[in-house]
């Protein structure tokens, strides 16, 4: 074989990185996935531009450009990292995050110091767009919001800055003390990241610092008088005001879109009941029907068919009505106090006599125990009206002795014996549905009557549980 065969025959990412290449950290970040299967260890040599005081992980950028985009090194807790303005060669396995690939190393050599540039201000937009990832820079803005969490290795703060129209989103190690930089402007520096959905799309970018210490506040000359520092004081508070209600209106943004993803979700898993289980429900009654209808069936086969017949249409039923559940977005976002209301709005533009008082309703349910409170609820008024011929319907909360509460739907209606009630086995789900929905949200389900009102009961424990 000619040498030129076999240098054909060679994979292009051997030829584009040989084994015993050091790479800069530009090049490695140019290298294509297929690469990282060619190569066991990878060597990378650049300047140290951040470490991390969070995870221990640090940054090494191209030594002619040190506010290019860098390599993301990590190394185990035990290692010590290298220190900023280091010159350093790391070897080790690459591993891809986010598409980007890093570096797992086993091994970093600092080779020696050197100076490392001061950040430069970068440009907002630049920023907000993700442009920036992998780069160690500086933002201005306003400290709007700070909120500390507790790790198993400290404190971390997580830093909201107000930028011209974005709010930005900064980690640093430590508690940041929030008298005296709220509202306040400031310069910060530190690495820039992007954030990834679990399908790999960028959600939005965010930063971290190395400490406390990379926080600056950008105090206006003093000595100008009573004027220049009223002006400050009113303009930091117009910054809070505006900051505050900026991230309102994104919270609000937010919740709205998951509650449209949600019922979005909820739509479609109804149609897909009701284009298949219903559907073949419905094709299974009719052949059902077509074997009643022959002049010649068997006894024990028609009494089995109208038996047939019978649990079908009473699975069509709960089918239909789980549809109907889940095309409503009564629960979605809204409290367990606000559905009742608009349960019982409802029912009154039917003409049914609605009467309620709600005290004491716990407001710590989930938005998925307040769903099945409601469908206890729905299925205790459906049956009333459809089986008890109810004229009206009271829901009631009161606070119980415990500390919990105690809610009920009444209704003047026949009254209601659960123990001669159909079951599963002839194809009615209703009692049994309450009384799994009642074990999820953790209360207890009774039954009874008290002078002509028949009610459901549902117990709750203090705090909103059993």
């Amino acid at each position: 074989m000619t040498k030129l065969a076999v240098l054909a025959a060679l994979p292009l990412a051997l030829l584009a990185a040989p084994a015993d290449d050091v790479l800069s950290p530009r090049e490695f970040l140019r290298q294509p996935p297929e690469a990282d299967a060619q190569r066991t260890e990878w060597k990378v040599r650049g300047v140290v531009t951040f470490v991390s005081n969070i995870d221990g992980s640090f940054a090494v950028a191209p030594q002619d450009n040190p506010r290019h985009a860098g390599v993301v090194v990590a190394i185990p807790k035990t290692a010590s990292p290298p220190e900023p303005g280091d010159l350093v060669q790391v070897a080790g396995r690459a591993v891809r995050r986010n598409t980007l690939p890093s570096i797992d190393a086993g091994h970093v050599d600092v080779i020696r110091r050197t100076t490392l540039p001061v950040g430069a201000v970068s440009k907002q937009a630049d920023f907000r767009r993700g442009l920036l990832f992998n780069r160690r820079i500086s933002l201005t803005g306003t400290a709007s919001e700070l909120n500390v969490e507790a790790t198993p290795d400290g404190p971390v703060t997580s830093m909201y800055i107000m930028l011209e129209d974005y709010l930005a989103c900064v980690r640093v190690p430590g508690a940041v003390n929030e008298d005296e930089i709220l509202g306040r402007p400031v310069r910060v520096t530190g690495f820039a990241y992007n954030k990834y959905s679990g399908d790999g799309r960028f959600v939005d970018p965010e930063m971290e610092l190395s400490g406390t210490d990379a926080i600056d506040i950008l105090d206006e000359d003093k000595g100008e008088g009573v004027v220049t520092a009223l002006v400050y004081i009113l303009s930091g508070a117009v910054l809070v005001s505006l900051g505050s209600l900026f991230m309102l209106w994104r919270r609000d943004v937010r919740v709205r879109r998951e509650i449209a993803v949600v019922a979005a979700e909820r739509r479609r898993m109804a149609a897909d009941l009701h284009d298949t289980i219903e559907q073949h429900l419905a094709g299974a009654n009719l052949l059902a029907a077509g074997v009643l209808a022959l002049e010649d069936a068997p006894p024990d086969v028609v009494d089995a068919m109208k038996t047939l017949t019978g649990l079908l249409a009473n699975a069509k039923a709960e089918v239909r009505s789980a549809v109907m559940n889940l095309r409503s977005a009564d629960a979605i976002g809204k409290s367990l106090a606000e559905s009742l209301d608009e349960i019982a709005g409802a029912l009154e533009k039917t003409g049914v006599n609605t009467r309620k008082l709600l005290r004491g309703l716990p407001e710590g349910f989930s938005e998925s125990e307040v769903q099945d409170i409601l469908l206890i609820v729905r299925e205790a008024t459906t049956n009333a009206l459809k089986h008890g011929k109810a004229r009206t319907i009271v829901f009631t909360s009161d606070p119980a002795p415990d500390g919990g509460c105690i809610l009920r739907v009444l209704n003047d209606g026949a009254p209601f014996e659960p123990d001669a009630a159909l079951g599963p086995e002839t194809g009615h789900y209703g009692l049994s549905g309450m009384r799994e929905r009642a074990l999820r949200c953790k209360a207890s389900l009774n039954w009874g009557r008290t002078g002509k009102w028949t009610y459901v009961e549902l117990r709750f424990g203090p705090g909103g549980r059993s």
